[in-house]
């Protein structure tokens, strides 16, 4: 009996495939948008687009950091999921 309890939270703790499929999808298009959108940054001049591009910039760090720890959550590994290292993520060049 408590054998069965253990293996059901084990169970609990892994998301199914299509979800952590989705979730790593999702943070694959989130890493593709930062990156289109450091390319904009750079050749954009204009200062009011400028800032608009920050602040995008920073809604989608926030929504990578949401979906990576769900990934993590869901029992994804390492090999599947980009990962933004920390110091690119804050800064556009």
């Amino acid at each position: 009996m408590i054998f069965f309890g253990i293996n059901k939270l084990r169970m609990q703790k892994q998301a199914p495939e299509p979800k952590r499929n989705q979730l790593i999808e999702d943070l694959r298009d989130v890493r593709r948008q930062l990156d289109a959108l450091q390319s904009y940054y750079a050749m954009e001049t204009d200062e009011d687009l400028l800032d608009a591009a920050i602040y995008q910039r920073e809604a989608l760090q926030a929504r990578y950091r949401y979906l990576l720890r769900k990934a993590k959550a869901s029992g994804a590994r390492a090999e599947e999921s980009p990962v933004i290292p920390e110091n690119k993520a804050r800064h556009i060049n």
